[in-house]
């Protein structure tokens, strides 16, 4: 908001200067932005009379005016022509500067001295006019005042900063009232009884709001007989001030009325408004609009429109339309004040890109009390300065209450919570500075009347923030937050799921965090049947799109977009994890809230490692995840973890287990089918498992275990099997254990297989067993005869011992 310090004190005089008062401004709460000058300092430039004009003796371009000046007469050679004897206008003197670094100096002109220079807005820095035609003043500028003074360049702008609940500053007036609360000076309001005659305005033109919620308030006023042209110069100038172009007279008053009041008003030719009506209601579908800015704009019912009876003839809040634009030939005007819905108004400006001054009021809300001070003022400025006849009374479609709120007050309260002793009857002073109207309601208790124009005070701590910014936060003293200071730990699942995250990334893993919102379409592509839980997921009520409008029941989907974004982008090696919730509801639709479950998903795919001149690389698959699982649950301390066969509904035929701990199912890990893995567009081979990390951690001991070094030496024997495919080799390690009592200390698969010399339907697989006794060295006996019995209960399983006869 750009508030003009010399147009300020029209309402309101607070004794000091812009710069003192915008120190207060900052010190209140409300932030100035910052403090300028309006125009440049003009030296030796000066107001001045033309009191002879004739033409130029060699050129017919050319005109030789006569200035008075206040203490000189000079003669000036001059391009432009519209200035006529009698006129008031701006001179610069010989040795003056203008904007730009133009410095004017005396100088001969085709045989004619010139001793100065008239000058346009333009080359004083204003944009008004064209550069070619010189500035004329008003009437009352003062012969040989300083320029400066007389175009108010002298004037400050102070720039405030405003946040949106401070909608009452966006008018002067609002401004003035925190002026006062700030120095204890009065306002006065601007004049705003108009001259009526004429018909009553009712016999003229019928008014009908029909979609009253975006439609709380609508006035109107018209004025016959007006010629529309430029504005006096001190209007253009006060607009200027407030950043708004000058247009033409009866626009321009609309405008300085909406930076007086915060009120947007708009200005229709009558006499293109057909049937004499006005409707306010949403637009039909496929009605069209051509805005003020000569665009067609096709509305919807989404947008607020006014309507001449036959079609739209604006944009209701945003932007008038260009078949009842104000022109020069207009003759008389109806006068809009409404109050729109501030939602509504801020979709259609942001739909249509037409931000303008009027909307940014409107979508923070407008005080419904202005719209009569707006209409009477406006109507009092085009009968003072474009002439005309107003037409008596207003219409006023209204539905919005006018009746201030009255919010209690209790000044114990505002001291409890500020911490500092205010007397009541300063909280009093402050608040009636505010104009609100305060009265003793019972013992420690006021009653506040808050004027419409505040509609950021609702309840007891508003008026408590009031107190205080305008009491002076400086003046509340500063005291430090006292409170017991308690530990703060880790929980034993917080620091086990930190210790599975450093796990996965030694292991060479990348973290993916993915949204909680997942597209219902993602379930139906990894092929899951009617009936899995899986398929139970909550919908989002309000979702930003179909890709985020189910909570996501599996982590599964988010790694494979991940996946998919990564290969489109040539990123084809992947070793991916997430640590993340999901979602499993009791019921639907909702009674309670689902069950929020934690899991760890991983990922891979492609060549692992890649290709470097240590080692070679190797498809990535499922035994890729076996081992980061296996190295998982070695640092938390679970052991005995088997893997059992099985696959999920996006799996690959044969390449799947589920993984299981004491009967007890962690999760699974598999390969995905390559026809879901094509769905995702993924053209390669993906792993993927899924662990359910709230067992996991129940299941983990991460403290290591300290045992002491073995005092004997150990015996080592390899053994070679073959053994039919349907023996797992998880079954053949626990008969060997088994079977070897205590003696067995470690047995290790090491080679594995089937080709050529190896019978159809078997394999072979070679492990290592290590013998070891707490008590004594094992004699090569004893390892034998523990061999031999490994070996029989080997042969149970039909297995065979290779290269025995």
């Amino acid at each position: 908001m750009r508030v003009s310090y010399e147009w300020l004190l029209d309402y309101v005089n607070p004794g000091i200067s812009a710069l003192e008062l915008a120190d207060m401004f900052n010190l209140s709460g409300v932030e100035v932005g910052a403090v300028e000058r309006f125009g440049p300092q003009l030296p030796n430039v000066v107001v001045g009379e033309v009191v002879e004009k004739k033409d130029h003796p060699g050129r017919d371009n050319l005109v030789i005016v006569q200035a008075d000046v206040g203490d000189d007469s000079l003669s000036i050679v001059c391009g432009a022509k519209n200035m006529e004897i009698g006129d008031k206008v701006i001179v610069a003197k010989p040795g003056s500067e203008l904007p730009g670094s133009r410095k004017i100096e005396r100088a001969v002109i085709y045989g004619e001295t010139s001793s100065g220079m008239l000058c346009s807005a333009q080359e004083l820095g204003l944009e008004l006019g064209s550069a070619d035609e010189i500035l004329i003043l008003d009437s009352s500028a003062v012969i040989g005042e300083d320029a400066e003074k007389a175009l108010g360049f002298d004037d400050y702008i102070i720039h405030l900063e405003l946040t949106p609940n401070r909608a009452d500053c966006l008018g002067l007036i609002g401004v003035a009232y925190e002026v006062a609360a700030l120095t204890g000076a009065t306002v006065d309001f601007p004049p705003l009884n108009p001259p009526e005659t004429g018909e009553d305005i009712n016999e003229l033109v019928r008014i009908r709001v029909e979609d009253e919620d975006l439609c709380s308030r609508y006035t109107a006023r018209i004025i016959k007989n007006i010629k529309i042209g430029k504005s006096p110069l001190w209007l253009q100038l006060r607009l200027l001030k407030a950043g708004i172009r000058p247009i033409s007279n009866v626009v321009d008053i609309t405008n300085y009325v909406m930076w007086e009041f915060g009120q947007p008003l708009h200005a229709f030719d009558f006499d293109l408004v057909k049937k004499g009506e006005i409707v306010v209601r949403r637009a039909g579908n496929g009605e069209f609009l051509v805005t003020l800015d000569g665009l067609k704009r096709k509305l919807d019912p989404n947008a607020l429109v006014i309507v001449d009876g036959l079609e739209p003839i604006g944009l209701a809040g945003v932007m008038g339309g260009e078949n009842t634009e104000i022109r020069y030939s207009t003759n008389q005007i109806l006068i809009e004040a409404a109050n729109f819905d501030p939602t509504n108004v801020r979709r259609t400006a942001r739909r249509f890109n037409l931000p303008s001054e009027a909307s940014q009021r409107f979508e923070k809300g407008v005080n419904p009390e202005a719209a009569i001070w707006a209409q009477d003022r406006t109507a009092l400025l085009v009968s003072q300065i474009v002439g005309g006849e107003v037409v008596r009374g207003i219409v006023d479609c209204n539905r919005a209450s006018l009746e201030p709120k009255i919010v209690q007050l209790r000044p114990d309260r505002v001291n409890n919570l500020l911490g500092v002793k205010i007397d009541q009857a300063i909280i009093g002073n402050i608040l009636n500075g505010l104009g609100f109207k305060v009265k003793s309601a019972g013992t420690n208790l006021l009653e506040v009347s808050v004027p419409l124009r505040r509609a950021d005070i609702n309840i007891e701590e508003d008026l408590i923030e009031e107190v205080a910014r305008l009491y002076g936060y400086d003046k509340i003293p500063v005291s430090l937050p006292e409170g017991k200071l308690i530990e703060n730990r880790e929980s034993k699942e917080e620091r086990l799921n930190d210790l599975v995250k450093k796990i996965m990334v030694a292991g060479g893993y990348y973290e993916c965090i993915t949204y909680s919102f997942i597209n219902p379409a993602t379930l139906q592509y990894l092929r899951l049947p009617s009936g899995d839980p899986r398929l139970n997921a909550v919908p989002v009520q309000n979702p930003f799109s179909e890709e985020q409008a189910i909570m996501r029941t599996s982590l599964i989907p988010g790694l494979l977009k991940v996946i998919q974004h990564n290969i489109n982008h040539r990123e084809m090696n992947l070793m991916l994890f997430e640590l993340g919730s999901v979602y499993e509801p009791k019921s639907l639709p909702l009674q309670e809230l689902p069950a929020e479950i934690k899991k760890l998903a991983i990922a891979v795919t492609g060549m692992i490692p890649e290709a470097n001149w240590i080692e070679s690389s190797t498809e990535a698959d499922i035994f890729v995840l076996k081992g980061i699982l296996q190295e998982l649950f070695n640092k938390l301390g679970i052991s005995d973890v088997e893997y059992i066969p099985g696959i999920q509904p996006f799996s690959h035929p044969t390449r799947g287990a589920f993984v299981i701990k004491d009967k007890r199912e962690l999760g699974y890990l598999t390969e995905i089918h390559p026809e879901v893995a094509e769905v995702w567009e993924i053209p390669q081979p993906v792993s993927v498992c899924e662990i359910d990390l709230e067992i996991l951690n129940s299941l983990a001991n991460p403290v290591p275990a300290v045992s002491p070094l073995p005092r004997y030496p150990a015996a080592k024997r390899d053994l070679a099997l073959l053994v039919s495919k349907d023996v797992s080799a998880r079954r053949l390690e626990e008969t060997i254990k088994t079977a070897g009592n205590d003696l067995v200390t470690e047995v290790v698969l090491f080679d594995v297989y089937e080709g050529k010399q190896i019978p159809e339907g078997k394999r072979s697989l070679a492990y290592s067993i290590r013998f070891r006794h707490d008590e004594g060295t094992l004699t090569d006996q004893e390892v034998n005869n523990t061999l031999s019995k490994i070996q029989q209960a080997l042969f149970a399983l039909g297995a065979e011992v290779r290269g025995m006869e």
